[in-house]
C-alpha cells in the first residue's frame, strides 16, 4: 500500500506550461490555469528556464 503512495504522480498545476494563444498571437507561461508570462517564443523559453 505504501509504494502505491509513492508512486503516483498527479499534476497540480505547479508545473510551467508554453502555449500559443491563437487570439493574442502571442506566446503564454501557463502556471495551471493562471497565465505567467505573455511574449514572443524565446522570451518565453527564458522566463521558464529562470523560473521553473
Amino acid at each position: 500500500m505504501l509504494q502505491a503512495l509513492f508512486s503516483r504522480t498527479k499534476d497540480t498545476g505547479k508545473h510551467l506550461k508554453l502555449k500559443f494563444s491563437k487570439e493574442d498571437n502571442s506566446w503564454v507561461v501557463l502556471k495551471g490555469h493562471s497565465i505567467m508570462f505573455i511574449g514572443g517564443e524565446d522570451q518565453c523559453k527564458t522566463y521558464i528556464t529562470n523560473f521553473s
